[in-house]
């Protein structure tokens, strides 16, 4: 565990083990694998509701960041949010593992289906990490802390802003702590009124698919907003919006909802006149030397340490900028047959 998550908890002991029930915190603990059947029936077997929650507590300092951030999760779903608001600030940055789960790099079963129920694109082909940068965005919407706010990600075209904004998302214990209410992926690209409109009517018909909120389309922008404003508040609290590839600031006005959003662009002056915390993560136009040849080695299936020289000057003259920029890619190919 993190020196600062241990310190947090540490910090708030005496309000957890005085305040915190532990039964149905264990359980959730137990279904994310950080708490095991056994420690579960130890803690049981102390004689007070303090003592078994200074048991709970000193088990899970013995354990790794995934038990801290099981155990606010579990806070939180509990009705301890006064409590889990004194850990927030000590949540570990979060980095893809399988925490337990029948699962690689964090992507179990549920979350396959709410990224897949979302419209979040799929990793690309040829797919290298990024993880700074990945661990920067979850932290951003992690300080969201549940309320409505914005977290940017922009860069020039073709350096990566969607591929990251989709793996923010793919990791298990993030998607339940932060968006139990699922995530909303939006391609919203250059738009005029009638293609912004028929965005948000998409938008409104994927979260109201029992039409239980209205049997009919909405007719105008304005009347649009304001039905995604109250689907986001009653049929899909905690959950995230991802803008991807937003240009203009009046098309952002009509997803200014006070609700989650995460949005990619290539020019963060779009945000200037939305409401709410904003937080900006900047994305270099290059990935360097070393994930250019990463790439270039899983696109003609070979080790980075078995690739010739030439490589090196393909990846220069290449200037490679994207795991998935099929362009370059085949670009490198090209060279590589030339050489």
């Amino acid at each position: 565990m993190d020196a600062k998550a241990r310190n947090c908890l540490l910090q708030h002991r005496e309000a957890l083990e005085k305040d915190i029930k532990t039964s149905y915190i264990m359980d959730r603990m137990i279904n994310d694998g950080v708490l095991t059947v056994l420690e579960e029936e130890k803690v049981k077997n102390e004689p007070t509701q303090q003592q078994r929650a200074a048991l709970l507590i000193k088990m899970i300092l013995k354990k790794d960041n995934y038990s801290y951030i099981s155990f606010y999760n579990a806070l939180i779903h509990e009705g301890y949010k006064d409590l889990a608001a004194l850990l927030h600030s000590g949540i570990p940055v979060i980095s893809s593992s399988n925490g337990g789960k029948d699962s690689v790099g964090g992507i179990t079963s549920y979350v396959k289906t709410v990224l897949c129920e979302g419209g979040v694109p799929q990793r690309p082909v040829v797919f290298v990490t990024r993880k700074k940068l990945v661990n920067a965005i979850r932290q951003n919407l992690f300080t969201l802390n549940g309320e409505p706010g914005w977290v940017v990600i922009y860069g020039m075209a073709g350096c990566g802003k969607s591929v990251l904004a989709a793996e923010a998302v793919r990791d298990h214990f993030f998607l339940d702590g932060c968006f139990p209410g699922g995530v909303h992926w939006v391609s919203v690209g250059k738009q005029d009124k009638s293609g912004l409109l028929m965005k948000l009517q998409n938008l409104c018909s994927r979260l109201d698919q029992d039409e239980s909120f209205s049997q009919r389309l909405p007719l105008n922008i304005e009347e649009a907003k304001d039905r995604l404003r109250v689907l986001m508040l009653r049929k899909h609290p905690r959950s995230l919006l991802i803008l991807d590839d937003v240009w203009d600031p009046w098309v952002l006005k009509a997803f200014d909802n006070q609700c989650q959003i995460l949005l990619t662009t290539r020019d963060k002056s779009v945000t200037d006149s939305v409401m709410g915390p904003k937080y900006v993560v900047s994305v270099e136009s290059g990935l360097g030397k070393e994930k250019g040849l990463e790439i270039l080695s899983l696109f003609v299936n070979m080790k980075k340490a078995d690739l010739p020289e030439q490589a090196h000057s393909i990846i220069k003259e290449c200037k490679v900028v994207e795991c998935c920029h099929w362009g370059v890619l085949t670009d490198l190919l090209h060279k590589w047959n030339l050489s």
